[in-house]
């Protein structure tokens, strides 16, 4: 007899996630962050063998584009988790600092005076306008700025890279905050207005990018199916789409919130993540270097 968890496992490709209430459409796309944009590169079907091979485009300081066009879904089904097999949902719960409170709340308010955003190296916020052009580590430099300015301090003064934020993330301690910053190893443990960032993988070594940053907004969930996948709702800033986005398509990019997944190895230490977010097999995830950090100051 077929047990329901090979059968969930047979529909993995098509279904999507209910996390709470919030439920996750299925869209595509991966993204790089923060200098112009080389030349598109050919698409490949083979998703997971390509990320290995480097024919998949990362996420970073420059955008570039190099994934397959999204699986075909038919009426999306919705995964139960009382029939997932590995993790129960987790409760929601708020920021866990006040400096994450804020960074939420600025979040916030960007959201409620956003009239037009654009994405691009430079840093341009004009807050009474409405305006915020920037990329993904000139967006989390100028959040952190607002929200925890002992954090950000201990950044580049000019534009921090993304592989800035990693490293800073990477190297703070998991048991105090140091300098502001503190490193979150459990995947149970991040909340909102923690950050996230990653390095470029090092078979991209050629590609001129260095990474991604970005900002959880919500309690982070276990993925039905998929063991030690957790799914993440986000803001960044990129010219394209992940799973969910809440920019349009074919638009200019820039400030935006979605849904992206992350394979923890049994450890709890981050070793891949999922640009397509819930819908996307974690056999196919891009591996590297990932780090979770929260401020405090």
């Amino acid at each position: 007899m077929t047990s329901n968890r090979t059968k969930r496992a047979a529909r993995r490709g098509s279904r999507s996630l209910r996390s709470g209430a919030l439920f996750l459409p299925l869209c595509a796309c991966l993204l790089d962050c923060g200098r112009p944009a080389p030349a598109r590169e050919s698409a490949t079907a083979e998703f997971g063998v390509a990320a290995a091979a480097g024919t998949i485009a990362d996420a970073g300081d420059v955008a570039t584009e190099a994934s397959p066009e999204p699986p075909a879904a038919d009426v999306p089904v919705e995964a139960e988790f009382e029939e997932a097999s590995w993790h129960e949902p987790v409760a929601e719960r708020g920021p866990a600092t006040e400096a994450a409170q804020k960074i939420i709340d600025t979040l916030a308010s960007v959201e409620e005076r956003l009239t037009e955003t654009r994405y691009q190296y430079t840093t341009i916020v004009r807050e009474r306008s409405g305006k915020f052009f920037w990329d993904c580590s000139g967006m989390a430099a100028w959040v952190l700025q607002e929200a925890a300015p002992r954090a950000r301090d201990v950044l580049s003064d000019d534009h921090p890279l993304a592989r800035e934020f990693y490293d800073t993330i990477a190297e703070s301690p998991t048991d105090e905050p140091r300098r502001g910053w503190l490193r979150v190893a459990d995947p149970e443990q991040i909340g909102p207005g923690d950050l996230f960032a990653w390095r470029k993988p090092d078979f991209w070594a050629e590609r001129p990018n260095t990474g991604h940053v970005g900002l959880v907004i919500d309690t982070p969930q276990p993925h039905p199916v998929y063991a030690n996948v957790w799914v993440m709702r986000i803001a960044d800033s990129t010219r394209m789409l992940h799973e969910a986005d809440s920019r349009p398509e074919g638009g200019e990019g820039g400030y935006g919130t979605g849904t992206v997944a992350f394979l923890f190895d049994d450890d709890g230490t981050p070793i891949a993540y999922g640009w397509y977010g819930a819908a996307q097999p974690p056999d196919t995830f891009v591996p590297t270097r990932i780090a979770f950090g929260r401020v405090s100051r």
